[in-house]
């Protein structure tokens, strides 16, 4: 986790504050190492954080101060035992990719999104989706999907990736997506326009914003 925020953590000030936040939270688990309480204690020693509050007034410093000894009496103090930490765990994208799933606006123009991967939104992972070129007005066989190239050109928010982070059959069904099917492909490439996140209620409803009928070309 610290290696995660090394940039942040440069700062002396924010290391002084993150590392007795971190002996704090670890000695109320009863996860707190010998050598993590020594360099909490020694940051006590030389005063914690308390530098930093002297802009706030003199009160303020007599506040942290309070908290700070507050904080090296527990961390002086036997550790409790152990307790269990609850690991969440990313979860998965509950589609994947090559399944083509249609949302026909109300103009009667249906729209076809495939999945092309997957991404990290959150805690979970969600489909990444984006817009193929059909014309309508009907849907087509599919057997015939991987005939279907993506939307190009006209209009540009077409191109974009949007990954969802909502997806599951509930979700689906509520924005008016249906599953057309899905063929195997190769990943293409990343987007020009780069990625977005939304959901597939804010996806269709962003679609009939957008409705258009023209043909995109090549």
């Amino acid at each position: 986790m610290l290696n995660a925020f090394a940039e942040e953590l440069s700062d002396p000030d924010e290391y002084v504050v993150v590392r007795l936040t971190l002996a704090d939270t670890q000695f109320r688990l009863g996860r707190l190492s010998e050598p993590a309480r020594q360099e909490a204690l020694t940051m006590l020693d030389a005063g914690g954080d308390l530098e930093r509050w002297e802009e706030a007034g003199a009160a303020e410093v007599r506040r942290r101060a309070a908290v700070l000894q507050r904080l090296r009496a527990r961390l002086e103090s036997p550790q409790p035992e152990p307790r269990p930490v609850r690991v969440r765990l990313p979860k998965p994208a509950r589609t994947v990719p090559g399944r083509v799933y249609a949302y026909r606006a109300r103009s009667g123009q249906p729209y076809l999104i495939r999945v092309v991967g997957t991404a990290d939104v959150g805690c979970s992972t969600g489909p990444v989706v984006r817009f193929l070129d059909h014309p309508g007005p009907g849907l087509p066989d599919a057997a015939h999907l991987a005939e279907i190239p993506e939307r190009r050109y006209h209009p540009s928010w077409k191109r974009t990736e949007v990954i969802i982070a909502d997806d599951g059959v509930a979700a689906r069904e509520h924005a008016g997506l249906i599953l057309v099917g899905e063929h195997a492909h190769t990943p293409p490439p990343p987007s020009p326009n780069g990625r977005t996140v939304s959901t597939w209620t804010q996806l269709c409803a962003y679609v009939e914003t957008r409705d258009n009928l023209a043909p995109t070309g090549n």
